[in-house]
Parts: C-alpha cells; sequence; structure tokens
C-alpha cells in the first residue's frame, strides 16, 4: 500500500522524465480513495487531473516524435515545468502523520 513518505519519494522523481512522470500518474490514479494519504479527495482529484493532461500531452508529442529513448531535452523544455508546480500543489494535499490538516 501507498505510504506519504513513499508517495512524497515518487512525487519528488516523477517531474525528471516522461516515464518517471507516466509511472507516477499511473500509480497514483486512485489515491484520493485512501484516507490516511490524502487530506483533501476533490482536491486530489482536480489537481490529479491536470497531471493526467500533462502525461497525454507529452505522450502524445513523444509517439508523434516516434518514441526516441532520449526524449529529456523536449521533456525539460515543454513540461518538466508544469509537471513540478503541479506536484507542488498535490504535496499539500497529503495527509499529516499526526492527523492535522
Amino acid at each position: 500500500m501507498l505510504t506519504v513518505p513513499a508517495l512524497r519519494v515518487l512525487a519528488q522523481e516523477a517531474p525528471q522524465a516522461l516515464m518517471s512522470w507516466s509511472r507516477f500518474v499511473a500509480q497514483t490514479e486512485f489515491a484520493w480513495q485512501i484516507p490516511n494519504l490524502v487530506s483533501d479527495a476533490e482536491g486530489w482529484q482536480t489537481i490529479w487531473f491536470e497531471i493526467e493532461i500533462v502525461n497525454a500531452l507529452a505522450l502524445a508529442e513523444w509517439e508523434e516524435d516516434g518514441s526516441p529513448q532520449n526524449w529529456s531535452h523536449r521533456w525539460r523544455e515543454g513540461y518538466e515545468q508544469d509537471a513540478r508546480g503541479l506536484i507542488e500543489q498535490l504535496l499539500q494535499l497529503l495527509a499529516r502523520p499526526d492527523g492535522s490538516e
């Protein structure tokens, strides 16, 4: 089961590259349903939807480019900043270990 510390690690690594971002998106799709993980399920879903949009756009462009092994320059240029901003927002919605919000 996903924990707050594990999710923080995944979130910090996610914006580094398209494939790590895509894995993060897949792994967190239903995280809002875990009450001891997420403090605001509705807020999480809203931000996660934006995260999914970034993922879909990046994957579509990557595929249009022929699915190259190294797409890091394009990821950094076009998506990384948005991804980092969304992660920052998402992390604000994680449950606190002591139960406070």
